[in-house]
């Protein structure tokens, strides 16, 4: 099941760039541009992880890197790697400082971007992957240890809204927010011969800023 939504949300990618190409073609004046690289860090916030009522995290942080094509002056299809670290309040273990929530996050993304004259450019983007979690898991007999348990991958969606303000002729700063969601219930981890399941999909808020810089066709 998580396999075909995966397929399905990568070729809704693909469909939507596709399209849009398409529809542009016609309308686009000369490409100015032909690929990205972006750098980016920001903070992320849970909505729903708070297992078995000890394990609640808090805000984190994410960094990573993305990479894409223009196929127009507007459209762009790259790949990217996100990875997010959430804390957890918990104050009843004595090494929860050292035990996080955290999130490898690769694939690939679909932005449009509202091209013009501006120095402002705003755009949306969407983006299917994989998600390799490490999440925070009490284990033992009792369930009283507490341990980062690498699970089984998921499928990861996001959309996110975004602008980015131009320095110079091929780059500037941008920043984005989105919403995320990783398709991880019922995904497992072995811990000693025992199976620990994650109970629930995770969703969380992402706020990035970064850097873009643009290669021109020449």
């Amino acid at each position: 099941m998580k396999k075909s939504a995966f397929l399905i949300s990568l070729a809704v990618l693909l469909i939507f760039a596709l399209n849009v190409v398409a529809q542009e073609e016609e309308e686009e004046s000369e490409k100015w541009r032909n690929f990205e690289v972006a750098l980016q860090a920001g903070l992320g916030v849970p909505s729903n992880i708070n297992w078995y009522d000890t394990l609640e995290a808090k805000a984190g942080v994410n960094f990573g890197g993305a990479g894409g094509y223009y196929f127009t002056n507007r459209i762009c299809l790259g790949a990217y790697f996100t990875y997010t670290q959430f804390g957890i309040d918990n104050k009843t273990s004595n090494d929860v400082e050292d035990i996080h929530y955290k999130m490898y996050d690769v694939g690939l993304y679909a932005k449009y971007a509202f091209a013009g004259e501006s120095n402002f450019e705003p755009y949306i983007k969407l983006s299917a992957g994989a998600n390799f979690p490490k999440y925070a898991t009490w284990v033992g007999p009792t369930r009283t240890i507490l341990r980062e348990l690498s699970y089984d991958p998921g499928l990861s969606t996001a959309a996110y809204l975004g602008a980015i303000y131009y320095t110079s002729d091929y780059g500037g700063i941008y920043l984005e927010v989105g919403y995320h969601q990783d398709w991880l219930q019922y995904d497992e981890a072995d811990y000693a011969g025992v199976i620990h399941v994650i109970p629930e999909d995770v969703k969380y808020i992402q706020l990035k800023a970064g850097v873009t810089v643009f290669f021109g066709p020449e």
